[in-house]
């Protein structure tokens, strides 16, 4: 379809828009909508009668012959993605819902409530009214000194999280492949992504000292702070505040070690040089002339197996740096050997890993492309949950 068709076909929707005005069944959620010069602002909760009623009129426009399903009338109205979220604010009165983009010039002649102001829009912005907290128990929303604060009760006490740590999660919901897969909304409202938090913060359970986990720096040396996980994330608190979230997990957990690498003594990375600005390498061996640069995920994966290793003189006591686990990696890298892709086939295929060669140290396998890059980690004595059996 042309644009310029497509155009038309939209332009078509203002007719519709005369024809809610006059709908008695329509009266219910009517004043959960809006007419913006940018097209029908429609709240969340009156979304599928105007889906079903925008179905019942193309029907009778054409005369029968546009039977739309729901899924496709709302794709139609919305569009393919899941549409933004926005809040329509007048006064203390709040609606939070999406955009029907219809181009007009005068929203006041449709007979419909309307609104001339601009809509907000939920992804740099959380209201203290949005609809989707007022049901959110055990949570005050506080005005902090940057942002709305949310004091979260759980279990033996409370909680405080930040508008800073809140914008923080946002980011990570932004690489998460877990979180949108489950939350197909957290990319487009800080108000879903701030529910998704507090049961995360809820559910989090304190990591004890002697528990192998990685952490940053000043967390480790600190008496202060503390670590609490649920699932792949963990929370730095202190003093009732929670102070920084992260995902052990995917890119999130990559871009964390590498921002711990960069902050790493320059002695504890040896012969290793950092590209701390590329999307994927961390950085590179240089040995007569010739380079062996290492991807983010195979070290990724290394901080993973290390966690689980059996062998108490591979494995930590205890929280363990990014940069204390680089060293680890680096001599187990350094010590390895070249072996034949046939003679450790077993082990490939177990974790459905291929490469041009590999070299093993021990247990570990390293996995190198064409060009010189260990794209992969495997230790076969070690199997990670979701790995084929």
């Amino acid at each position: 379809m042309t644009e310029h068709k497509q155009h038309d076909e939209r332009a078509g929707l203002t007719k519709f828009l005369q024809t809610l005005r006059q709908a008695k069944s329509f009266e219910p959620v009517r004043e959960l909508v809006r007419v913006v010069p940018q097209g029908l602002f429609v709240d969340e909760r009156a979304t599928e009668q105007v889906i079903e009623h925008y179905r019942s009129w193309i029907l009778e426009e054409s005369q029968g012959v546009a039977q739309k399903t729901h899924d496709k009338a709302k794709q139609w109205l919305l569009g393919d993605q899941e549409p933004e979220r926005h809040y329509l604010v007048e006064g203390k009165h709040v609606l939070a819902g999406a955009l029907i983009p219809i181009a007009l010039t005068d929203p006041q002649k449709f007979g419909l409530p309307y609104y001339l102001g601009s809509l907000l829009s939920t992804q740099s912005y959380i209201h203290p009214a949005d609809p989707l907290l007022k049901n959110l128990k055990g949570v005050e929303l506080r005005q902090g000194k940057a942002g709305l604060d949310a004091l979260v009760q759980r279990r033996g006490g409370s909680v405080i999280v930040t508008d800073a740590v809140l914008k923080s999660f946002f980011r990570i919901a932004g690489s998460s492949r877990f979180l949108q897969k489950r939350y197909p909304q957290i990319e487009k409202s800080l108000s879903v992504c701030l529910r998704v938090l507090v049961g995360l913060v809820r559910r989090a359970r304190n990591v004890p000292r002697t528990f192998p986990v990685v952490v940053s720096f000043d967390v480790k040396i600190s008496k202060a702070k503390t670590v609490r996980a649920a699932g792949k994330f963990l929370f730095v608190e202190e003093k009732g505040i929670v102070l920084r979230c992260f995902e052990m997990n995917g890119r999130n957990l990559s871009n964390f070690l590498r921002e711990e690498l960069v902050r790493t003594p320059r002695e504890k990375l040896g012969s290793f040089k950092l590209t701390p600005k590329h999307r994927d390498l961390m950085g590179f061996y240089e040995l007569r002339g010739k380079k062996t640069s290492v991807h983010a995920r195979a070290y990724a994966e290394f901080e993973e197996l290390i966690r689980r290793a059996r062998n108490p003189r591979e494995r930590f006591s205890g929280w363990f740096t990014s940069g204390e686990c680089f060293e680890k990696f680096s001599s187990f890298f350094q010590l390895s050997q070249p072996i034949e892709k046939r003679n450790i086939n077993g082990a490939l295929e177990r974790f459905g890993v291929s490469g041009d060669s590999c070299r093993i140290y021990g247990g570990w396998i390293f996995v190198l492309s064409r060009e010189q890059t260990v794209m992969r980690t495997i230790a076969k004595h070690i199997r990670l949950p979701g790995h084929r059996r």
